[in-house]
């Protein structure tokens, strides 16, 4: 009778043992997918160390001199130098359509609630 009770306690013991293994391993394998993903997700965004950014134009305001290129929200200074000459921004907001291909060079954040870094030239690669 003991050597039952006792195989029986030792098949639960294992039993346990075996569900807390598992519990442990699944949880280090989500918390690593996570981070994994941050990491992806920060690897796509703009750093404000980013001097140059090159892309197509999605969408230009003229009311707000904004400019939206792959999604990123870019703000014009209001002397610009654009194609190697210097220009008004309201000028160059003129200038530059949706789908053209530009090279940015950028300098700081103009806003911190939207992120939208500042422009200080352009240069159209591809109309």
């Amino acid at each position: 009778m003991t050597t039952r009770l006792h195989s029986v306690l030792s098949g639960r013991i294992y039993s346990v043992i075996l569900l807390a293994l598992a519990v442990l391993v699944s949880g280090s394998l989500t918390s690593t997918t996570a981070r994994a993903q941050e990491e992806v997700a920060d690897d796509s965004s703009l750093s404000l160390n980013d001097e140059f950014f090159e892309g197509t134009v999605n969408f230009v305001h003229s009311d707000s001199s904004m400019l939206i290129v792959d999604d990123y929200s870019f703000v014009l200074e209001r002397v610009i130098r654009f194609n190697n000459a210097s220009w008004s921004r309201d000028q160059v907001i003129q200038r530059i359509e949706p789908g053209n291909r530009v090279e940015l060079e950028l300098g700081g954040v103009a806003d911190d609630r939207s992120g939208a870094r500042v422009v200080r030239s352009i240069t159209v690669t591809d109309q």
